[in-house]
């Protein structure tokens, strides 16, 4: 099955180094980082779903935040760039 893959951008923010570290791990497995704490990911469904169950494994929900956002296209022909525009590498196969 051949799903489509939506663009998602998912940022944290960790309070311990080492869950932080984790979560890093984590979501370069599933994209690429951008910014510090701030990943595009491009992700079907059952890739989604895989990485919502591991991250919540990882972090303490009272002291920890993780945001998933999707980008419709509609919304990704929007995205400014200012100062340098970091590509995204569509030929890289994450797991």
């Amino acid at each position: 099955m051949n799903e489509n893959k939506n663009l998602y951008v998912i940022s944290y923010d960790i309070s311990k180094d080492r869950t932080r570290n984790k979560v890093s791990k984590v979501l370069e497995g599933f994209g690429q980082r951008v910014q510090y704490s701030l990943f595009e990911c491009r992700l079907n469904n059952t890739q989604l779903q895989t990485i919502k169950m591991k991250l919540l494994k990882l972090i303490d929900n009272k002291e920890d935040s993780i945001i998933i956002y999707k980008l419709t296209p509609e919304a990704q022909r929007f995205i400014e760039y200012l100062g340098i525009k970091k590509n995204y590498k569509e030929d890289i196969f994450y797991v």
